[in-house]
């Protein structure tokens, strides 16, 4: 329990060390911390890159052209998002797979990524990858939905500098936000130049910068095998934490270019960073990057603007939003004067978006108040062409998803495709480059929202940063912080009022923050007394000690002290009482608390310089207590290679103390002039001063800080040890209180021991089984009621009489007498004594009969209980399950098909005889083989078993149906209809159950008769036309003799003759949809105007029937007008046909959302209901009760499904036998998006 403890106080300690900035171990040596941010790094980096591809119109061509110049070895993966559509079946893979050795997958849900694969999103799904696993969700509703972007965000977040992004042809801007994010995290991004067929993506991202290289998709992949080597580069961080001097000279040529110091910034982000820039321009040291950015400005904007990118969005923090909403901006504007501007400063606002936001939130709060103010956001970043952009207002579709359509539309308008903000937002923000870290706060705010901002600076940095925006705040002025930010050791600036938003007001304190190291009291003391406290010296100090009286000597010694590189003071010489003096409180020897007052500034910027410098500095003409012309001496004295140590000397005027060689010290003149320009100096260094004054309090109050925690540690593990004392008493106190149940319930059971004779009887009654208690000469004592029910006895028919007398001897078993005997006379029991025999009074039995002896305290003779089991049921139900098993295994030896059963592994547990008359194998030999391995199965259809075999495992009870092919013994190939049952869960089987059923002769048969329809109804078409040709020629003739007889005879000559034209024109469909070769057409035509044209000439061929048409309104919509009107024709034909003694057929049509639904009404026959599923069957004709067959091949409806299901649509029938038939189908309308896809063609 304690080590568990003392884990939890440690690991807790360390989250609050990690919030704060700081190491919680001792200080390490440089090459320590090294090693430890290498593998902190190279943790994070994944094993090998990852390159997404993103491309919508076009870019399969263009992708293809990548994937044809890609080496297939560079150990990468590749993610191709493509803009597909929901509904379409992709054929991607077979398509590149084409194009390159390597494996093109298909992208299934939690797959692993692995190098020199190729991946491809499936249809109506969102692609991410987190943790090397490519992970899918349902495509959204919503109209913005952008799956290039999200993959590329999400690789971004995971890959980091290991991601690649490539954006290729297509339209809108779906990808330029995800090439940001890969750009900002280190990763290297790729767009297409001129050669893409649209422009749109590509060009965006390369227009906004955040495109790397660009050019043709095949030069793309050449740049990627050149980048192979390069690559390995980014998990090499020695160098980079090791060459500290070539980093160091990077950070000055940024700083003197650039006017920003990148050595206050979090080491990780910048070296990522760098390292990307050195890979796009193949370098392999940073002594050659540095030589690079010295000589080329270029390359310094660029490495400028990568280290000052930022990835950000509108409203990306809804608890941040609410809480501005709910408990910031009530407080802020209540009571505030009509004309007293409310004041917002949102420091590394990037392009504007959260500024943008801020103003929104603003505004709608207001836009509920009957009473407004006026609002100032000022809005700064390090980044010109940031502030530039945000400035213009103007944002991609793609950046404005987290925007609601209420907002859009009100904050926001549209221009040239993409959207700019509102002219009286604009107006509103203040746009500004500013440097947090160098240039002067703003003041008099009321907020300061500064998110994500300080995770990327070093801790002094940031206390700094607090410091400045405590400035800025107004006295009640509230704070925003990103999520992983803290105030850190500026908890005395401000109080935490939201822990979960970040949300914090500013304290009010009673002296500057900045001014406080200079609040002292001096107290004079006598400084010989100090002079006079012993010092434990070590050998090192004896060694500063002689070579400090060398350099007094020289200077003949005046007042001067002896301080470390910690301004403590180790030795006093000469008179130094008139410049130093104790400060008031606890004794110190620090050289700040005990120099006058005024000389602090002058002192401390002379320290820093001669630790600058490494040389003598000097300051003169100082004045102080109504002295003038003090000169201070700070000389630089080292020891040895690691410790400084500083010589401070004092001199006034008139000393003709001799300095140095080569040092001359010039009297400060006394004019008023150089007076100003010593308190203009003193002004400047005064700010140094306090500076380094903060950085030196934040790094005592750090140390203070971590005592502190250690303290708390301490604390907490004192805790823990006494809720240790506290368990253990609890446990002994539980120990004692078991003792005492203990001891009550020995109490009860002597009691109960007592009382259980008495209880003996009612238990002996409630058993279910009969029990019978026995006397030594074995005569009946007693028994229980389930004895008398089961053996319809009673208690004066048993009592007294012996066992094997009773009911006229019908327990007279000489198997059981034997045993008995030997319970009566050896006292040896028995039990599970199975005796099967016939009593008189209940038939037939099966019992198990245990027996034992009881000797009863207090009586003489010993008593024998026998317990009877009625196993009769149990044993009759075995036999009944051995008679099935029997039957079933001769059932399954004499199968026809083969029965197999499958481990949840696919391994063959079990395979019938019926194989070896199928396949010719013994079910030995089948035995042990795997189903995703199985040599007999034809190499094509392995895949075909394996899916089914899972798809079974996946959905257990419902039955899965496949056919693949099986090698026979001698060689050749049986086609084979399998199907699969899951029974896992079935304790007896434990498996999957298979049956294959052989169909080679059913398929040959079946491929016999296609081809003899095909070619019997190509050979028919011929004669038939030119028959019906022939017809119409000799009806026209006989019509001109005006021989009506034969014309009429001629007329049902053609009528036929259409017959065979129309069951030749079935055959062909038939044919044409068994081979898939029925091709339908796209046009666009008017459905009211087709269902009248096919009405009309129906109506024109029939005399028997009126048709009457009820349409909805008229529409356009796309599709194959010819089949559409070729499946109505076949609708009316049979409700001609199928309705002889009707008078009328109603044709009615009804649009419903996007679906139009068109219906052919008959009062008919009708058709049994047994039959309905099978009307759309091939070959499958209706018949009347009478057994009276309509002509026809019954292949109509067949090929008017099929027409309808490959444009789409669904047909279906509702029928009532002898009252008629309704026949409907249905087809998408999709005009909108089969005009806009036209129009793409035109």
């Amino acid at each position: 329990m304690k080590s568990s403890k003392r884990k939890k106080t440690i690991n807790r300690k360390a989250v609050a060390e990690k919030q704060n900035g700081r190491q919680i171990s001792a200080p390490k040596k440089p090459e320590e911390k090294n090693k430890k941010t290498r593998s902190k790094t190279s943790k994070s980096i994944q094993p090998f890159p990852v390159v997404g591809i993103g491309s919508s119109a076009g870019g399969l061509e263009a992708f293809s052209s990548f994937l044809n110049n890609l080496p297939s070895n560079l150990g990468m993966a590749y993610v191709y998002v493509q803009h597909i559509s929901a509904t379409h079946e992709s054929l991607l893979p077979e398509i590149l797979e084409r194009k390159t050795n390597m494996v093109v997958v298909k992208t299934e849900p939690e797959m692993k990524i692995e190098k020199d694969h190729v991946y491809v999103i499936p249809p109506n799904k969102v692609i991410t990858i987190a943790d090397g696993t490519l992970k899918l969700k349902p495509r959204p509703a919503k109209e913005m939905f952008y799956p290039i972007d999200s993959f590329f965000i999400s690789l971004a977040n995971s890959y980091k500098e290991n991601a690649i992004g490539v954006l290729l042809s297509g339209t809108g801007t779906d990808g330029t936000l995800g090439l940001k994010a890969i750009k900002a995290e280190g990763g290297i991004t790729f767009s297409q130049d001129d050669s893409a067929k649209y422009h749109d993506m590509p060009n965006h991202a390369a227009e906004l910068g955040y495109a790397d290289l660009i050019m043709p998709p095949e030069k793309i992949a050449s740049q990627l095998a050149v980048f192979k080597d390069n690559l390995s580069a980014l998990r090499e961080w020695d160098e980079i934490l090791n060459n500290e001097t070539d980093m160091r000279k990077i950070e000055m040529i940024m700083h003197s270019k650039k006017n920003v110091d990148f050595s206050l910034y979090k080491k990780p982000t910048s070296h990522r960073r760098i390292l990307r820039r050195m890979v796009l321009h193949r370098l392999k040291t940073l002594g050659d990057y540095a030589r690079l950015l010295k000589e080329n400005r270029t390359e310094v904007n660029a490495l400028y603007q990568d280290l000052l990118i930022s990835v950000t969005s509108f409203f990306r923090d809804t608890g941040v939003t609410n809480a501005l909403t709910n408990k910031i901006l009530p407080v802020l504007l209540k009571d505030r004067k009509i004309n007293e501007p409310l004041r917002v400063w949102i420091p590394g606002c990037a392009t504007g978006e959260e500024a943008v936001s801020m103003a929104i939130i603003i505004l709608e709060y207001l836009g509920k108040k009957p009473m407004s103010s006026p609002v100032q956001i000022f809005a700064t970043d390090l980044n010109e062409k940031a502030i530039e952009r945000a400035r213009a207002g103007i944002y991609l579709k793609t950046a404005l998803q987290n925007v609601s359509p209420e907002r859009l539309e009100k904050f926001f308008t549209k221009l040239d495709g993409h959207y700019q903000v509102i002219k009286a937002i604009r107006e509103m923000i203040i746009y500004a480059p500013h440097n947090l870290l160098n240039d002067p706060p703003f003041s008099r705010m009321d907020l300061v929202s500064c998110q994500n901002v300080m995770i990327y600076l070093e801790g002094n940095s940031q206390s700094k940063i607090m410091q400045s925006f405590y400035y800025a705040l107004r006295p009640t002025g509230f704070l925003i912080l990103g999520k992983s930010e803290s105030v850190g050791g500026a908890s005395d600036l401000f109080e935490q009022l939201d822990k979960d938003n970040k949300i914090f007001q500013r304290k009010s304190i009673s002296t500057p923050v900045h001014l406080d190291f200079l609040n002292r009291t001096p107290v004079p003391v006598n400084l010989k007394l100090v002079e006079e406290r012993k010092f434990l010296e070590s050998p090192k100090e004896i060694d500063i000690e002689k070579e400090t009286d060398k350099v007094l000597l020289k200077k003949f010694i005046p007042a001067s002290v002896l301080i470390n590189k910690d301004l403590e003071i180790l030795r006093f010489r000469g008179a130094v009482s008139k410049y130093l003096e104790p400060a008031a409180g606890k004794a110190s020897l620090h050289l700040m608390k005990m120099i006058k007052e005024e000389m602090v500034y002058e002192l401390r910027s002379a320290i820093n310089d001669a630790k600058k410098q490494g040389q003598q500095v000097s300051r003169q003409g100082l004045h102080f207590n109504g002295q003038k012309d003090i000169t201070i001496e700070v000389v630089p004295i080292k020891a040895n290679a690691k410790d400084n140590y500083f010589l401070i000397i004092f001199q006034p005027a008139n000393g003709e103390i001799e300095t140095r060689p080569g040092k001359t010290i010039t009297p400060a003149k006394r004019s008023s002039n150089e007076r100003i320009f010593s308190l203009e100096r003193q002004l400047r260094e005064a700010r140094e001063n306090m500076k380094m004054m903060s950085e030196e309090f934040e790094a005592t109050r750090e140390e203070l800080q971590s005592a502190n925690e250690e303290v708390l540690s301490s604390n907490e593990e004192l805790q823990s040890i006494n809720e240790e004392l506290e368990t253990s008493k609890e446990e002994l106190q539980s120990t004692n209180e078991e003792l005492t149940t203990i001891n009550e319930e020995l109490q009860n059971r002597n009691v109960e021991l007592q009382e259980s004779y008495e209880y003996v009887e009612s238990i002996f009654d409630t058993i279910h089984e009969p029990l019978l208690v026995l006397n030594e000469d074995l005569r009946v004592r007693d028994a229980n009621k389930a004895f008398y029910r089961m053996f319809r006895t009673t208690p004066e028919e048993t009592g007294g009489n012996n066992l094997f007398s009773l009911n006229n001897q019908e327990w007279d078993i000489p198997e059981l007498k034997k045993q008995l005997k030997l319970v009566q006379s050896k006292n040896i029991e028995f039990s599970d004594f199975e005796i099967r025999h016939t009593f008189k009074s209940i038939g037939e039995r099966a019992f198990l009969l245990n027996a034992q002896k009881l000797f009863i305290k207090d009586k003489k003779n010993a008593l024998i209980l026998l317990a009877i089991e009625d196993i009769t049921e149990h044993r009759f139900s075995e036999e009944r399950l051995r008679e099935s098993a029997e039957k079933f295994r001769l059932l399954i030896e004499n199968a026809f098909d083969i029965i197999s059963i499958l481990s949840k592994e696919g391994i063959i547990a079990y395979e019938s005889e019926s194989i070896s008359k199928i396949l010719g194998y013994s079910p030995n030999e089948r035995i042990g083989k795997s189903v995703f391995t199985d040599p007999i199965v034809h190499p094509d259809d392995i895949k075909v078993k394996k899916e089914a075999f899972l798809k079974a495992l996946e959905t257990p009870a419902e039955t899965i149906s496949t056919e693949f092919r099986l090698q026979h013994r001698d060689g050749s190939y049986r086609d084979i209809e399998a199907v699969y049952l899951s029974l896992l869960d079935n304790p007896r089987i434990e498996g999957v159950i298979a049956t294959y059923h052989d169909v080679t002769d059913r398929k040959k048969i079946e491929k016999q008769k296609e081809e003899f329809i095909s070619i019997a109804s190509h050979e028919l078409k011929t004669p038939v036309t030119s028959v019906k040709a022939y017809a119409q020629i000799l009806e026209d003739n006989f019509i001109q003799a005006k021989d009506k007889k034969s014309a009429e005879l001629l007329e049902k000559m053609n009528n036929q003759v259409d017959r065979l034209t129309t069951l030749i024109t079935d055959l062909l469909d038939f044919t044409r949809i068994q081979e898939d070769k029925l091709k339908l057409r796209e046009e666009k035509y008017n459905i009211n105007e087709l269902i009248s044209e096919v009405v009309e000439e129906m109506q024109r061929t029939t005399r028997t029937h009126k048709i009457i048409t009820k349409l909805d309104k008229s529409v356009q919509m796309w599709g194959d007008r010819y089949r559409t009107g070729q499946v109505l024709t076949n609708l009316l034909s049979n409700a001609v046909k199928y309705s002889p003694h009707a008078k009328k057929i109603i044709v009615s049509s009804k649009i419903d959302s996007n679906l139009i639904s068109i219906c052919v009404e008959d009062l008919g026959i009708g058709i049994k209901k047994d039959v309905l599923n099978k009307v759309f069957d091939r070959f499958f004709r209706v018949t009347e009760s009478k057994m009276n067959t309509f002509p026809g091949l019954g292949l109509g409806l067949y090929i008017a499904a099929e027409i309808v299901k490959r444009q789409g649509g669904t047909i279906t029938v509702e029928s009532t036998e002898g009252k008629g038939s309704i026949f409907c189908f249905t087809l998408p309308l999709e005009t909108h998006d089969k005009e806009k896809k036209q129009n793409n063609v035109n």
